[in-house]
């Protein structure tokens, strides 16, 4: 499971993840009008909601990686506000915020494909509110996971 990895990776056992229940994310779906992909539910109920230290973002930094950071997981009922909220700001209509980058860009589900299903369905946008663009940054949750489960570590201290 990668979002299992990804605790193991990039947080601390301090703030450990936050207990999501199947409860939870019926009433996002209910007040959003979509289905959650079952890559996310999946994985969410298994493991929680990570708080990513900031290691992570110092890695993707440091290494010049082609990743956008990811600063935080939104709670279900955070998921509700924030989409609710930047919808009403300009963030398009189809878009569900479930993270976001630390500075205001909101990781997202497309609800409209979603609804329309496939695996299209299944991907994960990347919402920069400064542009207004959305792009596509990867396949599945799971693909997305995996993808900061690649990257090594940094550390600024020489080895030598």
């Amino acid at each position: 499971m990668t979002l299992a990895r990804f605790i193991e990776l990039w947080t601390s056992t301090d703030y450990p993840p936050e207990r999501v229940t199947e409860v939870d994310l019926r009433n996002i779906e209910q007040r959003l009008d979509f289905l959650l992909p079952d890559d996310y539910r999946r994985a969410v109920l298994e493991t929680g909601l990570p708080r990513p230290t900031v290691a992570l973002m110092d890695a993707i930094i440091e290494r010049h990686l082609e990743l956008n950071c990811l600063g935080d997981f939104y709670s279900p009922a955070e998921i509700i506000e924030e989409t609710v909220g930047w919808r009403a700001i300009g963030m398009p209509k189809s878009l569900v915020a479930f993270a976001s980058d630390g500075c205001g860009n909101k990781f997202c589900f497309d609800t409209d494909r979603l609804n329309r299903g496939g695996r299209e369905g299944r991907a994960i946008w990347f919402y920069d509110h400064d542009f207004g663009t959305v792009e596509q940054i990867a396949a599945t949750f799971d693909d997305w996971m995996d993808a900061f489960c690649q990257v090594e570590p940094w550390s600024d201290v020489d080895p030598t």
